[in-house]
């Protein structure tokens, strides 16, 4: 912004309705990352299991679990390596009637809107070679397309603020994020009622039914008849053909239990007809698509008829930008071995706490599915319940850091999400499954207060951990200390899901571990935060540190 420009606007207010209007980009772009986190893992394994069949273990430890997460991790490789190229690219970008910013957005949203909803379409196709092939090359062609205009759609909130109103319009567009979000947990539910509503029941109860994963999915005969799982040292014959296990099959329950011992397994979902019923997600896809051109389509409109208040796009002297920080070696910083050795732990309890909040993501769907035997759709919902917790805590999470201290806040944090974990993974062990092979109900609630308080814990934890490394730099190094906490935290949502799908196989695919795993993460940091010293009394102000959040959106 050049000087003119910057001391012509030190007196305007915000203009909140602009902002929001320039958040509904964002919002798409999160919209649609929800559902693809939320819905993709689940049609991943169930298209590798059928393929590699579900006790599939390559070189000993590479199981579907592994697999899954590995892929989930693409869209975080892609963001480290093309969020900055494609932002920067966009900063030379002079379009006549579009500025800056646009042009990557108008194109690049509606291709990856496509290529979104066509996901779900090759999970569908029967050639399950294909359908992988086809899968794997839409899920890379969303990823790469999502890279390019991600950068984008967030630096238009720069474009259209001056910079001393910026921290409250980010404040702004992280709101419409968070809405982004919220629409995605529930789209699984409005898609089902959609499509209910307008005559196709058929449809509706298929998006409805479970899911078919691993302990769902063997194979079918040559007759296409259900294949069943039996479980060890049950004799077949003294069951089959008996009332009981007729009633089995022609029931909605996935298990026989005879006795307190799961007898068998169905290996998909039978429909009243007796026949597998696969689930099939194209309307959640194509019903959020279709939100995300809307919010693109005002987007659009609000930008042609705003253009004028485009910062960048009207100004007719060159752009002065502040020279960026030089980045510094931790070895090199001016401070003393004391600090030096709290930043390091600091960092490294930043990539064992992200490690943990990472593996969630791509594994709770799979895990509702296979241990609360509730579908997807009914999942996101208690991940919306998670999400809320968290955004909701957030305000009371940054006055504890200021009156209790940021390290006694994240350690609380930590102590109660390890607490919550550690209780759930105890009383899921020792109640087990109820009769029918249901969750017991009072694991159930020992898993909604999970969430509830785990979600409050983690708002705890990520509101108080970058004033922290801030804090230890000072004003002096705010850029290059933002830099050490994004490469922990993007360095930790690469290596988590991986790691997470890895303990996940080693326990046989049993998704319970998932929260075992992260467990163990957060105490193991919790520990680490022990001997953090340093960032508590510090020159960084409130707007430092909105201004470095500011750095990755």
């Amino acid at each position: 912004m050049s000087k003119k420009n910057g001391s012509a606007t030190d007196g305007i207010k915000l203009n909140y309705k602009r902002t929001f209007l320039i958040g509904t980009g964002f919002m798409s772009c999160m919209l649609l990352w929800s559902v693809y986190n939320s819905y993709v893992p689940v049609m991943l394994r169930q298209k590798l299991t059928e393929s590699l069949g579900g006790d599939f273990r390559g070189l000993g430890f590479v199981t579907i679990a592994l697999i899954v997460n590995a892929i989930m991790t693409i869209d975080n490789v892609f963001g480290v390596i093309f969020l900055p190229f494609f932002g920067k690219r966009s900063d030379r970008v002079k379009a006549k009637n579009w500025g800056k910013r646009m042009p990557f957005i108008l194109i690049c949203m509606p291709i990856s809107a496509v290529f979104f909803c066509f996901v779900p379409v090759a999970a569908i196709i029967k050639d399950i070679a294909l359908s992988i092939l086809l899968m794997m090359s839409v899920v890379i062609l969303f990823n790469f397309t999502m890279s390019i205009w991600r950068s984008p759609v967030v630096s238009l909130m720069p474009d259209f603020t001056p910079s001393h109103l910026q921290s409250d319009a980010n404040a702004v567009i992280n709101i419409m994020g968070g809405i982004g979000q919220m629409v995605g947990f529930v789209v699984g539910t409005i898609a089902a009622t959609v499509v209910g509503l307008v005559g196709f029941s058929t449809l509706s109860e298929n998006l409805k039914a479970k899911t078919n994963t691993l302990g769902q999915i063997l194979a079918l005969d040559a007759d296409g008849n259900v294949l069943l799982k039996w479980a060890d040292g049950v004799d077949k014959s003294i069951y089959e053909g008996t009332r009981q296990f007729s009633n089995f099959l022609a029931q909605s329950k996935d298990k026989l239990i005879v006795d307190g011992q799961t007898v068998c397994e169905k290996a998909v979902k039978l429909g009243a007809d007796g026949q597998p019923i696969y689930v099939n997600y194209v309307p959640v896809f194509i019903v959020t698509a279709l939100i995300a051109l809307i919010c693109l389509g005002i987007l659009a409109i609000f930008y042609k008829k705003n253009r004028q208040y485009d910062i960048t796009a009207t100004e007719d002297a060159a752009v002065e930008e502040k020279p960026a920080e030089k980045k510094i070696s931790i070895r090199n910083l001016d401070m003393d071995k004391s600090k030096k050795r709290s930043l390091i732990i600091m960092l490294l309890a930043l990539f064992l706490l992200n490690n943990a909040t990472e593996a969630i993501i791509p594994n709770f769907t799979n895990f509702a599915n296979d241990t609360l035997q509730v579908p997807p759709i009914y999942s996101t919902l208690m991940m919306a319940v998670f999400a809320v917790s968290l955004a909701a805590f957030g305000i009371p999470a940054g006055t504890m850091g200021r009156k209790l201290g940021r390290k006694k806040t994240i350690m609380i944090g930590l102590l109660g999400i390890v607490i919550m974990f550690a209780i759930y993974i105890t009383v899921s062990q020792i109640l087990g499954p109820s009769e029918d092979g249901s969750v017991n109900k009072f694991t159930w609630v020992c898993l909604w207060v999970a969430l509830i308080v785990g979600g409050a814990a983690v708002g705890c934890v990520n509101i108080n951990t970058l004033p922290l490394v801030l804090a230890m730099g000072g004003r002096e190094h705010v850029g290059t200390f933002t830099g050490y906490y994004y490469t922990a935290t993007q360095a930790a949502s690469i290596t988590g899901p991986i790691l997470c799908g890895l303990v996940i196989g080693l326990f046989h695919d049993d998704y319970n571990y998932m929260f075992l795993y992260c467990a163990v993460m957060f105490a193991i940091g919790l520990v680490a935060m022990i001997g953090v010293k340093h960032g508590e009394s510090t020159d960084i102000t409130e707007e430092d540190i909105k201004q470095a959040r500011m750095a990755d959106d």
